[in-house]
């Protein structure tokens, strides 16, 4: 029976971790280990023997995490689960008053449980944690109190009144668990939606800074437009074609090509119709331009909406397009690419623009902290790795090939 209990508290911490398809042998050998010691232990500790086991499962999903906040958490919630399937098996046992039912029922609900539990984050974005360490720890302990309390009592006196009195308990608890949960969702969400409409208005406000610039660039150019032909008209009233002819390379030329480059670069912005992804490129590639930098943008067909979070697509474009012009700006011969294409199943985002610094292996730029530039200036791509990390459609690939610094940020459809 315990052998059976402690393999399905492995299990479950696999199910929560949302790994439970690569089950290597190194986990199913510590989860055999934990299992006989358990099974052998049992004769002389009792009950007692669950707060051992607790510590063992705690070990297991640290290994897996890295967070001791997270492993003690997980931890918790799988002892807490395997006591509540333990008491409603006794009672459904008890109820039935057949003999050796124990042992099926229990494990008829595990299987039960695991099957709906997985379908639910498979299919869900249920975290299992909360984003606060702090929060992860205080919730933590208050259900160690229970866990403890459980465990003591029913090691004093495993009589079916104490069972019933702490599947009670154990039901109270969850359910204030689950209504503190999902208060803390709403909570998040709402914040979240405040932060993506600052957002918004932030990019509408730059959208509209880059417009009116662009309009008083226009009202600029229709005024010296007008004295050109003015001083053509001068030119040709005199019959002064070499004059016009050196007058014309001089100073029609240049201003033509300039016009001519700027303005057909960036027209496939008007394919982009989210908003907030068009004010994002619209307004740091204009800005590239206007830092001297060669930019060319590429999209054909029509992006009329994402399938991912916008505001985290916002930053995440940011950060890579920030990055790449502080590493072409003050280059004359700097290059700046930005394309959006769509694929079967995905949306990419692709920048790259041409490298001249000797830059450290990848791995290192991705570490916060870390930056070419100095000190306490390198939390771009630390923070566009927990950004991609957090959204489980998101995939970033950097690589460094010769002279260009390529990033291509997927975005997958649901």
């Amino acid at each position: 029976m315990i052998f059976v209990q402690t393999l399905f508290l492995f299990l479950f911490v696999k199910v929560l971790l949302r790994d439970w398809r690569t089950i290597t042998i190194l986990d199913i050998s510590y989860a055999l280990a934990c299992s006989l010691v358990s099974s052998v232990a049992f004769t002389t500790m009792g009950t007692y023997i669950w707060l051992p086991l607790l510590v063992m499962v705690m070990l297991f999903t640290w290994w897996h995490t890295r967070s001791f906040s997270e492993a003690f958490f997980i931890g918790l919630q799988v002892g807490i689960w395997s006591i509540v399937i333990d008491h409603i098996s006794s009672l459904l046992a008890y109820s039935i008053k057949l003999n050796n039912t124990y042992l099926i029922i229990f494990t008829g609900l595990q299987l039960l449980g695991l099957i709906i539990l997985n379908a639910i984050l498979m299919n869900t974005h249920i975290k299992t944690t909360f984003d606060r360490p702090t929060l992860n720890r205080i919730t933590a302990v208050l259900l160690l109190v229970i866990y403890l309390y459980i465990i003591v009592s029913e090691g004093l006196d495993n009589e079916l009144r104490i069972v019933i009195s702490n599947l009670v308990v154990l039901m109270v608890v969850i359910g204030f668990a689950i209504a503190i949960y999902d208060e803390y969702r709403i909570t998040i969400r709402a914040k979240y939606k405040v932060q993506q409409q600052n957002l918004q208005i932030k990019n509408d406000t730059r959208y509209m800074n880059e417009i009116e610039a662009h309009y008083n660039e226009l009202r600029r150019f229709r005024h010296d437009y007008q004295n050109m032909m003015l001083s053509i008209s001068e030119y040709l009233k005199t019959d002064d074609l070499s004059g016009l002819r050196e007058y014309y390379q001089q100073n029609i030329a240049p201003v033509t090509k300039r016009v001519s480059d700027e303005q057909y670069r960036l027209e496939d912005l008007s394919r982009v119709k989210v908003k907030s992804i068009k004010s994002i490129l619209f307004s740091k590639l204009s800005y590239a331009q206007s830092q001297g930098i060669n930019v060319h943008f590429d999209l054909k067909q029509v992006l009329e909406s994402v399938t991912t979070n916008e505001l985290d697509l916002d930053i995440a474009l940011g950060i890579i397009l920030d990055n790449a012009i502080e590493a072409t700006a003050g280059h004359y011969s700097g290059e700046l690419t930005g394309a959006v294409f769509m694929t079967a199943q995905s949306t990419v985002f692709l920048v790259q623009n041409t490298v001249f610094d000797q830059l450290p292996p990848l791995w290192q730029l991705k570490v916060a902290g870390y930056s070419t530039k100095g000190q306490d200036r390198g939390l771009g791509l630390s923070q566009l790795s927990t950004i991609v990390n957090r959204n489980e459609n998101m995939i970033l690939e950097t690589r460094l090939l010769e002279s260009v610094f390529v990033q291509r940020l997927t975005v997958k459809w649901e």
